[in-house]
């Protein structure tokens, strides 16, 4: 791989900000997270200017911001051959679903172009990946070993875009396995039943209803902006302040509101914890915080705190 080529990978994270609407970073949701952070700093009634709460340096300059930043270059570096090998693997899936489908005897390919299955297929597609997110979320904080990875997300101090990015390479494999195999097997089931010619709705790349939710404030997750949709429809949907509470270092925010964008998990699993009115919060996980402050802590220490729990085991 030419020098040329891993500087384009490094980048690729910040340069999809223009172009790739599946990264919560994408310019449009960026611009409409801003407007609405603005306005709900407005109608919530806080007496601090906004400059002073968004801008803070401590927010966007602080050490565990430039962590942030070093990960968002290095791991599209070091997960590049990994993931593609997994996509193209993962998605192999598809036409095995499809042939096992098939010969259940269902036909329905006449249908395949109407506009139903391609709704069907639209839904289908987020909501297995929302109830996907979750129980990888789940899974990364109940069990052990995943959580050593996990802790790395959660080790932030401050909470600003990139921080949506802040993953130990592991734990993003983890969750793309995940993801990638839920998917390819919607997408085998609906192959197998409608025929090939299927139409998913997007916009900008991504599924419409997934571009929809970020609209409403997805990048504000991770950032100091406190955005609450409301007890009423937050017992549906994430909001941005109800991540910030699963983001909090306080001991009874702990494995609360683990879910992407639908609240509905949460609320099955009994994980979901619902904010009444603003809450002053720290991030972190606690003392052991002071671990994940160098990019030795990040990597590395992860891996050797996990590999002393399996030779326990």
């Amino acid at each position: 791989m030419e020098l040329s080529e891993i500087a384009q990978l490094a980048l690729s994270k910040i340069t999809g900000m223009t172009t790739n609407a599946n990264l919560r970073h994408f310019w449009v949701y960026v611009l409409c997270g801003m407007g609405i952070a603005v306005v709900a700093h407005r109608v919530g009634g806080d007496d601090r200017k906004f400059r002073s709460v968004f801008f803070n340096k401590q927010v966007w300059g602080s050490r565990s911001a430039l962590i942030d930043y070093s990960i968002l270059l290095l791991n599209p570096i070091l997960l590049v051959f990994v993931l593609d090998w997994l996509l193209r693997t993962l998605w192999q899936l598809v036409p095995v679903v499809a042939d096992a489908i098939r010969a259940l005897g269902v036909d329905l390919q006449s249908e395949g172009g109407s506009i139903w299955v391609a709704v069907a297929l639209t839904v289908s597609l987020y909501v297995v990946n929302d109830f996907m997110r979750w129980w990888l979320h789940y899974l990364q904080h109940k069990v052990p070993v995943l959580w050593e990875f996990h802790k790395i997300h959660h080790s932030a101090e401050q909470l600003n875009f990139a921080t949506a990015e802040r993953h130990h390479p592991f734990d993003a494999v983890f969750f793309s396995f995940g993801t990638v195999t839920a998917a390819a097997i919607v997408n085998g089931v609906f192959v197998g039943l409608f025929g090939e010619h299927l139409t998913v709705y997007q916009l900008g790349g991504a599924n419409v209803i997934f571009f929809a939710s970020n609209l409403i404030g997805g990048v504000l997750r991770h950032s100091p902006a406190w955005v609450s949709y409301g007890p009423r429809l937050e017992k549906w949907l994430i909001s941005p302040a109800m991540h910030q509470i699963h983001h909090s270092s306080d001991p009874k925010h702990w494995d609360k509101n683990m879910g992407g964008g639908l609240a509905i998990w949460d609320r099955l699993g009994g994980t979901l914890y619902v904010p009444n009115g603003r809450e002053e919060l720290n991030f972190g996980i606690g003392e052991e915080t002071k671990d994940y402050r160098s990019l030795y802590g990040i990597y590395i220490e992860p891996v050797l705190k996990a590999a002393r729990i399996y030779t326990r085991n």
